[in-house]
């Protein structure tokens, strides 16, 4: 909740959460600017922090989200980060480079293999331990797509790393879905009808990702994208189908990823428009990232420590040793091969959708998700930014020093 101001004069006790929004819309972009001068860090650490200390200090992210618009708006902004990296994912490049499915497989099947094994070993139980697994194959597409942007990274590793975090966050969600499925029969259903909401839930997601890779395929065909105001009529197109996935029970992950994907594989032309669509999608990422660090739960973290940290050794292992085992077959030296594997450690955000997801349908095993996940989670959402931005800086492959020298 909002802290106790009732000591203040009059005029300032009555703020509502609009106030400490507005405050956060300052503080936010302020300390992102700060680690970017001071530290060289990617400014998402800073929005993060700052979002961490509000959690710490007790300030309720539910009463900060407490309007139905400004929580489908931050819905927007994961969108808007996804569909921009869907729509830099060349498909193409799968079938002239098999070794690609081979990297991907492996850093995402190591990493569901060995920390399945970790909470299984622990007693989390067979059904939490491959809820935690199939959530840690994700590398998330917000962070990831956020630095290699800051940096304005180009190269091998980036794009790379720009398929394989694609590509997890599909095998992530297929796992989810098949979990509930397994634990819907478990209590009780007919495999039919087990199998019935999956099914469902990825027809519609599909569907839905056509529609918008149609319409936005012909919004850019008649307009001009890199221009502002046209990519007003993208946000648009992404709110409204966002609205036609809660309708229809699809994943809001999936359709615009998908949807870039399928957009980016009819036209081999880059996808030209200003970075996180504007202005107003930037606004929207930088809240985004702020609202990742308030949700997270303390007394979660400190109980999960051991499981936490075991969590971060083992998933950073698979994921390295997973992109060095097909790496050079790729077409990667080994250094470009481990750089790979580090920048793929972010997790968060669609972590956090995931475990949601679990508790909606099933409130206990969301629990206990959610605890073993809570310390690997937030120590992910300060290193894994770095992480990621030292890998593409030791490939050579960003232009950094120009933005450090435009901010000094």
């Amino acid at each position: 909740m909002a802290p106790d101001l009732s000591f203040l004069p009059g005029w300032i006790a009555p703020l509502d959460t609009s106030f400490w929004l507005a405050m956060l819309l300052v503080i936010a972009p302020l300390a992102g600017e700060a680690v970017f001068r001071l530290l060289r860090w990617p400014r998402i650490v800073g929005y993060t922090l700052v979002g961490l200390f509000a959690s710490a200090s007790n300030f309720d992210a539910s009463g900060l989200a407490l309007s139905e618009g400004f929580r489908h708006g931050l819905e927007v902004a994961m969108a808007v980060l996804l569909f921009e990296l869907g729509s830099r994912v060349h498909l193409h490049w799968l079938r002239d480079n098999p070794w690609l499915i081979a990297t991907s497989l492996a850093e995402a099947g190591l990493t569901f293999v060995m920390v399945f094994s970790i909470g299984h070993y622990l007693g989390l139980g067979v059904g939490s331990s491959i809820a935690v697994a199939a959530v840690c194959m994700v590398s998330s597409p917000a962070v990831v797509m956020r630095v290699a942007s800051e940096l304005n990274a180009r190269g091998q590793v980036t794009e790379r790393l720009l398929m394989l975090s694609a590509l997890n966050t599909i095998y992530a969600v297929l796992a989810v879905q098949v979990l509930l499925a397994l634990m819907g029969q478990a209590h009780g259903q007919q495999v039919l009808q087990a199998l019935q909401a999956p099914l469902r839930y990825f027809v519609s997601t599909f569907v839905l990702a056509l529609l918008l890779a149609a319409a936005v395929g012909i919004a850019r065909r008649r307009l001009d994208l890199a221009n502002e105001n046209s990519v007003l009529l993208l946000i648009g197109l992404l709110f409204l189908t966002l609205v036609l996935v809660r309708l229809a029970g699809a994943s809001p992950i999936l359709v615009p990823l998908l949807a870039g994907m399928v957009l980016r594989s009819r036209d081999l032309r880059p996808c030209l428009w200003p970075r996180h669509f504007g202005t107003a999608g930037g606004a929207l990422v930088v809240l985004l990232f702020v609202v990742n660090g308030m949700a997270a739960d303390w007394r979660l973290i400190v109980g999960g420590g051991l499981v936490g940290v075991t969590v971060v050794v083992l998933r950073a292992a698979a994921k390295i040793g997973g992109s060095v085992l097909f790496g050079r077959l790729a077409g990667l030296s080994m250094g470009q091969s481990m750089a790979l594997g580090v920048a793929l450690l972010p997790m968060s955000g669609t972590a956090f959708l995931l475990t949601a997801s679990l508790y909606s349908a099933f409130p206990d095993l969301g629990r206990h998700v959610a605890a073993a996940l809570a310390g690997a989670a937030t120590v992910m959402e300060i290193a894994g930014p770095i992480a990621t931005q030292w890998a593409l800086r030791h490939c050579g492959e960003t232009s950094i020093r120009k933005d450090v020298h435009r901010a000094a």
